[in-house]
């Protein structure tokens, strides 16, 4: 059970709203970019995008939802808040990810500072614990690198019947009403206990890893000049998925912040591999689950004759 714990040291860092961000302004003009591509260029640009994402790298499945989501956006003016929650939800819908019903307790915080590191180290000083699903690599770019936007998850496995197969806390922050803001108690003192079973079958796994966490920092002068809408899709791409995108895939959003891109919103094959994330089974090897969202990545850019069939 969560308690709020009022933060004296922070306050300002979290009462600060960034009224300056950028507005999507209508756009008059439709722009369709379009490449020609022949199906083994397609097939090896689909390997290196899922290969990119993180997702299920080497033995690891995938995570993914399996409780609904609460997404709380903290450090804006009401009304944007309001935006990028009303954006974010709207991606999860898509996908058929499960949303939560409204006044849920948050599980995903979108939080803009303006010191994105100067947060997670205040974070991590209180409750260490909480980035030790981290590499130390991971770790030291959370605490001390300088990427615009930093996130990390809490993740639990669960038995083919959704039981919990550990004990671990989430790591969410949120903070109050008015210019007081709270913490939730950030735990992490629990001691994992991970169950063991059997199985029988060589294609189906025993046991499944589901997200029950997502906390997203975004340093807000070094965004101040990229539309919301566009952030607001970034954070719905790293909340939605265990993205581990330190070198993004190319034709995603996850590359907004690169100089070259040109992405302000979700591509086809993002949206693509999250549908695919979330309709494909969890109780497979990894090996399998990559091979599906290739495959769905495939069909999106290779729609007609000669395309991939669907996982």
């Amino acid at each position: 059970m969560l308690s709020t714990v009022r933060v004296t040291s922070l306050s300002i860092l979290l009462a600060c709203t960034f009224p300056a961000l950028a507005q999507d302004k209508p756009s008059e003009t439709i722009v369709v970019r379009g490449t020609h591509i022949d199906p083994q260029q397609a097939r090896q640009q689909a390997v290196d995008f899922v290969k990119k994402t993180g997702v299920a790298h080497g033995q690891q499945q995938v995570a993914r939802w399996v409780v609904p989501i609460c997404i709380k956006v903290i450090g804006l003016a009401a009304p944007q808040e309001a935006r990028v929650v009303g954006l974010m939800l709207g991606i999860a819908r898509e996908a058929n990810i499960p949303v939560a019903r409204v006044d849920c307790q948050p599980n995903v915080t979108v939080t803009f500072a303006p010191d994105a590191g100067e947060v997670v180290r205040y974070i991590y000083a209180r409750k260490p614990r909480q980035l030790d699903e981290l590499s130390r690599a991971e770790k030291e770019q959370l605490l001390n690198g300088s990427a615009p936007v930093r996130w990390w998850y809490a993740t639990q496995m669960l038995d083919r019947d959704g039981v919990k197969a550990n004990n671990i806390s989430a790591p969410w922050i949120t903070a109050g009403e008015g210019a007081n803001p709270t913490y939730l108690s950030l735990p992490g003192d629990g001691v994992t206990a991970t169950q063991q079973y059997n199985s029988g079958s060589i294609v189906r796994t025993p046991t499944v890893r589901s997200l029950y966490g997502a906390t997203v920092v975004v340093d807000a002068p070094k965004v101040s000049s990229a539309p919301l809408d566009a952030i607001a899709a970034y954070a719905a791409m790293v909340a939605l998925a265990e993205m581990n995108a330190s070198d993004p895939p190319p034709d995603s959003i996850l590359g907004m912040f690169k100089p070259e891109s040109i992405e302000s919103s979700l591509t086809d094959w993002d949206m693509a591999f999250l549908k695919s994330l979330y309709r494909m089974p969890l109780d497979r090897r990894s090996r399998i689950q990559r091979g599906h969202l290739v495959e769905a990545l495939l069909d999106e850019r290779l729609p007609k004759k000669g395309a991939a069939k669907k996982p």
